[in-house]
């Protein structure tokens, strides 16, 4: 088989949370262009003659998204012009929040072979290892991802957050723990009950994971004294108590 572009869900970091193709695209691997947030235990998993290449972004890193994604479509046509095996490796899964759709444009564009490998989400993956039910029977039937993003001066998606919550669902907030006191308020001021739960989780499933409980009345006092470390997800609702302490 020629060259082979593999887009790779790698999950929330725990390497036993892999599926098993994702493992098997990661050990045949020529090159892997991997994110900030893929475990050193995933990455130690490629063949040591593999090439590994750092692509990824940390919050507040300063550079133009634009600008890397054109470097990183860059690199996937140069090492598909040498006919190898490249895995972009993506933390949690592909397709959520993970640009996963402008490389897949980028491959058909490029008439590149290519392929997606779903991994576990973290939004998933923290609900399940800390026993969250993101639904259940009697009392929601849904859940929402989303992001903390502004748009002119307030959180872009507001309305439908003060919608969702209301109903009895919860939502997931992926980069949303720097934005997490206001938002917490700015829920508040759209009659949002102080006392809806706040789950903070901290590096899922890795070794020093850990995680913080509040509500939305106090955990702006929570966060005076702990300071939960990244990649954070933070998890909002009426009944996301965590069963599995």
């Amino acid at each position: 088989m020629g060259s082979l572009i593999s887009i790779v869900g790698a999950g929330p970091g725990d390497p036993e949370l892999l599926t098993i193709k994702a493992l098997k695209r990661i050990q045949d691997a020529d090159c892997i262009l991997h994110d900030a947030l893929v475990s050193d235990e995933i990455m130690n998993l490629a063949k040591p003659d593999a090439q590994r290449i750092y692509v990824g972004k940390l919050y507040q890193d300063g550079q133009d998204q634009t600008d890397r994604q054109e470097w990183i479509n860059q690199l996937i046509i140069e090492l598909a012009g040498k006919g190898q095996k490249v895995v972009r490796l993506k933390s949690g899964d592909p397709m959520i929040f993970g640009r996963g759709a402008e490389e897949i444009r980028f491959c058909i564009e490029n008439s590149l072979n290519y392929e997606v490998i779903p991994g576990v989400t973290s939004a998933l993956g923290a609900a399940s290892l800390y026993g969250i039910p993101l639904t259940e029977r009697g009392k929601n039937s849904m859940v929402l991802f989303g992001t903390g993003h502004y748009c002119e001066g307030d959180f872009c998606d507001l309305e439908t957050f003060v919608s969702v919550l209301k109903s009895g669902s919860p939502i997931i907030f992926f980069m949303g723990l720097n934005k997490l006191v206001r938002l917490a308020q700015r829920l508040m001021d759209q009659a949002i009950s102080p006392e809806i739960k706040v789950q903070i989780l901290s590096k899922v499933s890795q070794p020093d994971s850990v995680a913080f409980e509040g509500t939305l009345g106090n955990i702006a006092q929570i966060l005076e004294t702990e300071k939960p470390p990244m990649p954070a997800l933070v998890i909002i609702g009426k009944n996301v108590e965590r069963l599995s302490k």
